[in-house]
């Protein structure tokens, strides 16, 4: 038998014993979202029923097993289990009703997944067909960009660099040039 407890501010505790386990689910309800944490305590058999008491820091759950006395602390949407017997002369005992098990923690077990189809190799792209945009230009491979009277060619050596503009200053120089116009950088 599973046990249900409004604990105010739209949160309940579900408390269930499966086994030799102590299932222990919060759930709650702001507005716009639903929150729900669960966590399994190793306590043996109940041999009593749950007792939730409501302390100063929060809540307290007893659990009487055949294993002895379990005590489970719960904080807003944390829970921890506590290894010591906790000082509950002063807590309020919250009354716990008796309800079904949700059907999240009866859960049947997945099938098996169908195999998945090989994958189909990628087709190359193609190649990129020369760009132009007023007077700028670009293609690829190799890759060459044109502007006016300027131009950058990647992937060339730096000789023809060299043999466009000026290494120095960057003018623009001409093929049979021995020294730039612009700085008189001696060009090779």
């Amino acid at each position: 038998m599973a046990y249900l407890c409004n604990l105010g501010n739209g949160q309940q505790v579900f408390v269930d014993n499966q086994d030799n386990q102590t299932i222990v689910t919060l759930s709650g309800t702001v507005p716009g979202q639903q929150q729900q944490s669960s966590s399994g305590f190793y306590t043996g058999k109940w041999t009593a029923l749950p007792i939730l008491y409501r302390h100063a820091g929060g809540f307290i759950l007893r659990i009487e097993s055949d294993r002895g006395p379990h005590y489970v602390q719960l904080q807003g949407s944390s829970m921890s289990a506590i290894g010591t017997t906790p000082n509950l002369e002063t807590a309020e005992v919250l009354p716990m009703q008796t309800v079904e098990p949700p059907p999240a923690a009866t859960m049947e077990p997945m099938k098996p997944m169908e195999p998945m189809k090989p994958m189909e190799p990628m087709k190359p792209m193609e190649p990129m067909k020369p760009m132009k945009m007023g007077d700028m230009e670009m293609r690829m491979n190799p890759m060459e960009m044109r502007m006016g009277n300027m131009s950058m060619n990647i992937g060339e050596s730096t000789q023809s660099y060299r043999q466009n503009f000026c290494p120095q200053c960057g003018a623009p120089v001409k093929e049979n040039d021995r020294f730039c116009a612009n700085c008189g950088q001696r060009l090779s």
